[in-house]
């Protein structure tokens, strides 16, 4: 491995744990969970940059957890028992966002492959 290959596959392995560490402000009622939940659409972005460089499984992970922190886990945003001040419309187009971003990603890991 090369110097380049070694700090990629870090990054790759930071992005995933980064993924995972934002259950913690996902489940603090109020303005945590909003963060927690710009940051992990951040870091799905960031993902999104790695598939060029072999970061498939990276995308497909962070994709993964960011999903089930959004329907899930996040007390703003999870499908059952969320906040009562929070509104469907406004839940709609947070997942509405998100589902953009993991379907460009898709897109791409999909012309990536159909171009090898």
């Amino acid at each position: 491995m090369n110097y380049k290959s070694i700090i990629l596959s870090c990054y790759h392995w930071v992005l995933v744990a980064f993924s995972l560490l934002l259950y913690a402000p996902s489940l603090v009622p109020g303005a945590m969970s909003i963060l927690a939940y710009y940051i992990s659409l951040f870091v799905l972005l960031l993902s999104i940059i790695t598939i060029k460089y072999g970061g498939r499984w990276c995308f497909k992970s962070t994709a993964v957890i960011v999903g089930l922190g959004i329907f899930i886990v996040n007390d703003y945003l999870r499908l059952v028992g969320s906040l009562p001040s929070s509104t469907w419309v406004g839940k709609l187009v947070m997942y509405g966002v998100f589902t953009v971003i993991t379907t460009i990603g898709i897109r791409k890991c999909n012309h990536l492959v159909g171009t090898k």
